[in-house]
């Protein structure tokens, strides 16, 4: 991928943050004039700006419609992988809604697809559960007034590189994906093994109720009740494990997952994509993304 869009898209993300969202003219002008944009949101009622938008026109809408219901509060990228037509940008921001004045937290990942120098798909995922929360007077939101960043602060981290760990990484887990989709969710302990003892295991729930085992994990032995706790309240559908994007010590799944409530007996589909992060051979950092609103919605009776 030509360096350009790499910096001019790096270029654009701290521009969003320092303008808190003013800059939207300065994203347009890297988008093809028939790209797809998407998002995780899916055009809910609530918020009906995150529906899909097909050309570059229809794009200015989403950022209008943005503008009108919500004001950024910050907006920080931590990372950014690079390999081959895609960018996967991985960050954190947090909104105020205009008029309910709920605030939302929230990790972020944008799946950026190249073509010609040009942006011609984009996909977001954030925690759309927190954010149709903030959209209504009765909703609950966790989030504080005035959030900070979970990691702080500072430059983007850049990488662009296959090694090969990189490729003894991505070889594992397609193993291991390949074996969680055909076992329907009973091979934790083959994941457990490739795990370091003191990884961070993180979801896009972050353990709202009533998912608690969504929590933070810090330990094998926290990830262990992660596992426990979703053969407990969901079976498996389907896990399909699609595509991997992969720079450093990184690797990104992305794919469509299915799964049934064991209570409710109510079933979600949603895009899925993982971050995993690698040293040594053992994976030091896990993150998931999906449709938080989806899986919600199946815990209620």
């Amino acid at each position: 991928m030509a360096t350009r869009i790499v910096n001019d898209v790096r270029s654009h993300y701290r521009a969003w943050d320092e303008g808190k969202g003013t800059t939207s003219e300065r994203f347009l002008e890297l988008l093809a004039d028939d790209a797809t944009f998407r998002s995780i949101g899916g055009g809910a009622k609530v918020m009906e700006f995150t529906r899909s938008h097909k050309a570059k026109d229809n794009v200015r809408a989403y950022f209008a419609e943005l503008a009108r219901d919500w004001q950024m509060l910050f907006y920080n990228v931590s990372t950014l992988l690079v390999q081959d037509d895609t960018i996967a940008v991985v960050c954190e921001c947090a909104w105020k809604h205009k008029h309910t004045g709920k605030t939302v937290h929230t990790p972020k990942l944008d799946v950026i697809r190249i073509k010609d120098g040009k942006i011609v798909d984009f996909y977001e995922f954030f925690d759309n559960h927190q954010a149709f929360s903030a959209c209504s007077t009765e909703g609950v939101c966790s989030a504080p007034a005035d959030p900070t960043p979970f990691n702080g602060t500072g430059p983007s981290r850049l990488e662009t590189g296959i090694t090969v760990a990189t490729r003894a990484n991505v070889k594992t887990l397609k193993h291991l994906y390949a074996q969680w989709a055909e076992t329907k969710g009973a091979s934790a302990q083959s994941i457990m093994e490739i795990l370091a003892p003191n990884v961070v295991w993180g979801s896009l729930s972050a353990g709202a109720y009533p998912l608690a085992f969504l929590r933070t994990g810090r330990s094998r032995d926290e990830v262990g009740d992660y596992f426990r706790g979703l053969a407990e309240s969901f079976s498996m559908n389907y896990y399909d494990a699609r595509e991997y994007v992969a720079a450093g010590p990184y690797v990104l799944m992305l794919g469509e997952v299915s799964f049934t409530n064991k209570i409710t007996g109510k079933s979600f589909v949603s895009p899925k994509a993982d971050l995993w992060r690698f040293a040594g051979g053992k994976v030091v950092e896990f993150y998931e993304y999906f449709d938080t609103a989806a899986v919600m919605a199946t815990t209620n009776d």
